[in-house]
């Protein structure tokens, strides 16, 4: 980052200008998709100077609100599509804070036929085996 507001102001511009820039170059880095929230918070605490410890809290508090909003997402899809969701579907999508397990869920339920079917491919859950009743 100096070396780059060193650039700028020599650039002509004035080192208010010229970090203002910079910040508002981080902040569009922020926005793109595919840093976690941990990345983020890093990003963020550099630009706008937070204490130690904060992008730590942040951090955690972002990705419940992520996990959160995909599981009102995953939630939101199988209602339009007319399918029931149990009590216990509900509850495992709404208590998950795996933001990667919360996508597949999500990208899921707009093709499954059963909320059950989410975690088909769930290597945490047993699955059924054909033919041993």
């Amino acid at each position: 980052m100096a070396t780059s507001l060193v650039a700028a102001i020599t650039m002509g511009l004035p080192p208010e200008k010229a970090m203002a820039e910079l910040h508002r170059r981080f902040k569009q880095i922020i926005k793109r998709e595919g840093l976690s929230p941990g990345e983020i918070a890093y990003l963020r605490g550099k630009i706008e100077k937070w204490p130690p410890g904060y992008a730590e809290q942040w951090a955690s508090g972002y990705s419940v609100g992520l996990a959160n909003e995909k599981a009102k997402g995953t939630l939101a899809v199988l209602e339009v599509r007319g399918i029931p969701v149990p009590d216990s579907v509900r509850e495992r999508i709404t208590t998950c804070t795996d933001l990667d397990c919360m996508d597949a869920w999500l990208k899921r339920s707009r093709t499954v036929e059963r909320a059950d079917d989410l975690f088909a491919d769930d290597p945490d859950v047993p699955q059924e085996k054909p033919g041993l009743d």
